[in-house]
């Protein structure tokens, strides 16, 4: 269920910026990588979108 939520949101923050991921999808590679950064940085103070927000901008950005 987690996981999905996550997916979900991830996709609604790509398309703040621009990139549909039902068009053009990122990789197995790169869900996978984003998902484990989500969980990692997840702590007890912070909200699930802020933590997409920054991991989204970071991945885009650099």
């Amino acid at each position: 269920m987690e996981e999905k939520f996550l997916l979900k949101m991830l996709r609604k923050s790509f398309l703040q910026y621009g990139r549909d991921l039902n068009e053009n999808p990122l990789s197995k590679e790169d869900t996978e990588g984003l998902l484990k950064q989500l969980r990692r940085s997840k702590t007890e103070d912070t909200e699930w979108y802020e933590i997409i927000e920054d991991i989204v901008y970071s991945y885009l950005t650099n």
